[in-house]
Order: structure tokens, then C-alpha cells, then sequence
């Protein structure tokens, strides 16, 4: 596991690439950049896949941060309600990722 300057990058396979998912940072927040075409409309919902939920799990994220880049809107939740509350779904071409609708975040002030 590769340590850099402000945390831990997280990655996933995506098109047959690892790209980084996120940063679980020094302070235990896991800091993910979306876009609001990700989102799964249905449940008002952003994935996170599940290899990354079990390393965040087993480095003791404390809190989940997204932030919409499209919108600057940001949305925090902690970590134990996400792991309570997300339900695991394999949808399309991705593998299982866990889901939490937005209405149970807490919604920061955009970012712009």
C-alpha cells in the first residue's frame, strides 16, 4: 500500500486500468471527486465499489466525502452509518458496489 504526502490513494480497475478512486486521508476521511452523470438516478446514489469499502473498513475510515466536481456540491456521512445503511448492488458492467441515497448525507455548502 502506497503512502503519499495527504493519504492513502485507493484504486479500481476501471476499463482494464487502475485508476485512483479516492483518498483516505491522515484525518480518516475518504475524499472521492464524482460527477452527477455517476450518480445512480434510481437511488439517488453514488457507488462505492466494494474492494474499496473493505479497505476502508479495515483501515478505520472514519467518514466518507464526496464532492460533486460538476456541481461543488459536497456531501459527508461517517463511516459507520454508511457501512449500517448501503446496500451492495451489481448493476450493469460494474461489479458490486455499495449504494446510499444522498438524503441520508449531510450536505456542505458547494465548493465552487
Amino acid at each position: 500500500m502506497k503512502i503519499k504526502r495527504n493519504g492513502i490513494p485507493l484504486y479500481v480497475n476501471y476499463q482494464g486500468k487502475q485508476v485512483v478512486s479516492g483518498i483516505l486521508g491522515h484525518d480518516k476521511v475518504f475524499r472521492k471527486s464524482v460527477e452527477t452523470k455517476q450518480k445512480l438516478i434510481v437511488m439517488d446514489a453514488y457507488g462505492i465499489d466494494e474492494p474499496n469499502f473493505e479497505e476502508l473498513k479495515a483501515l478505520g475510515c472514519e467518514m466518507i466525502e464526496l464532492i460533486e466536481r460538476d456541481t461543488g456540491k459536497k456531501y459527508l456521512i461517517d463511516f459507520a452509518t454508511f457501512e449500517k445503511m448501503a446496500v451492495p448492488r451489481k448493476i450493469g458492467k460494474f461489479n458490486v458496489r455499495y449504494y446510499l441515497p444522498l438524503r441520508y448525507w449531510r450536505k456542505v455548502e458547494a465548493v465552487v
